[in-house]
C-alpha cells in the first residue's frame, strides 16, 4: 500500500490512490488503509479486528 499511497500524504489524498488499487483487487478501502496504517507504523495494533 505504500507504494502506491506513500507515507507523505494525507489521508484524503490516499483515499483518492488507494480507492482506484483496493477497487481493482477487490478489496475493500478501509482494509487497504488498514494495510497502510501498519506499513507505517509497523504496530500491529492496527490490525486489530482485520481479517487481511
Amino acid at each position: 500500500m505504500l507504494e502506491v499511497a506513500p507515507a507523505y500524504l494525507s489521508d484524503t489524498d490516499a483515499a483518492d490512490i488507494l480507492g482506484l488499487l483496493c477497487e481493482e483487487i477487490a478489496e475493500s478501502l478501509d482494509h487497504g488503509f488498514v494495510g497502510r496504517r501498519y506499513a507505517m507504523s509497523g504496530d500491529r495494533r492496527a490490525l486489530h479486528g482485520t481479517v487481511l
